[in-house]
């Protein structure tokens, strides 16, 4: 008999995670999804991170502060945030080696920007400077209420698991994806142009979403997306 899925979910494990991205929010999201949460300190090395990756099931990057621009190969844009470096070593080699395996990945805000990079796209350092018509993308309302509606693309498996063309989601970040990665699709779409979503075709499960479906826990888009997610983590740990 096949148990529940384990679902790693990263963390600073600092005090960025304590003051402004509660994990609470992804754990509870997980469990009531039907899978296992399981937070993930930063991994050091490719060896640390293959052997955290063999207790999993699935990934789930959670949002957090900037990714910094060492990482993007550019130079540093006015407007960029803290970076914490061991941090975005930590997702990058982690998600390097959840593509290779085939394994099941859902980013969120941050996640999604760590998963483009990753697999080759390019995201905004700062949307207000390097993007001034877009809208204001960090909300100021509580984070559980939405802010904005998103487009969702009908041949997608974001369409699949929401079943809506156009969703309100919440919105707190001022960095984005610029560029889609290769063999990968936008999604979901904000009338400013801004891409709210990506997710590769060919794999298991491996979608990211620009707003926080973990904070809207009375939405029934963002439980869809949390449960859609834990099955596969569940058909992945199946086979």
């Amino acid at each position: 008999m096949v148990g529940k899925p384990v679902v790693g979910i990263t963390a600073a494990h600092c005090s960025e995670e304590l003051k402004t991205f509660p994990r609470q929010y992804y754990v509870d999201s997980i469990r009531k999804a039907g899978g296992i949460p399981l937070i993930l300190p930063p991994v050091k090395t490719q060896e640390e991170s293959s052997d955290v990756l063999g207790l999993l099931d699935g990934l789930l990057l959670t949002g957090g502060g900037d990714i910094s621009p060492v990482y993007l190969r550019e130079d540093p844009l006015r407007g960029i945030g803290n970076c914490l470096p061991e941090r975005d070593w930590s997702e990058i080699l982690l998600t390097q080696l959840s593509l290779q395996k085939n394994l099941p990945i859902l980013g969120i805000c941050r996640g999604i920007q760590v998963l483009a990079v990753v697999a080759g796209g390019r995201i905004y350092q700062d949307l207000p400077s390097q993007h001034p018509i877009a809208m204001e993308h960090r909300q100021t309302v509580p984070r559980q209420y939405s802010w904005h509606d998103v487009e969702i693309a009908e041949k997608s498996v974001l369409f699949s698991l929401l079943g809506e063309r156009k969703v309100g989601v919440n919105s707190l970040h001022h960095q984005a994806v610029l560029e889609i990665p290769p063999e990968f699709i936008q999604n979901a779409l904000a009338s400013d142009g801004i891409i709210e979503g990506i997710e590769k075709p060919d794999a298991k499960f491996c979608l990211g979403v620009q707003w926080h479906p973990e904070s809207m826990e009375a939405d029934i888009h963002s439980k869809a997306l949390f449960r859609g997610f834990v099955e596969a983590c569940l058909l992945s740990k199946g086979t």
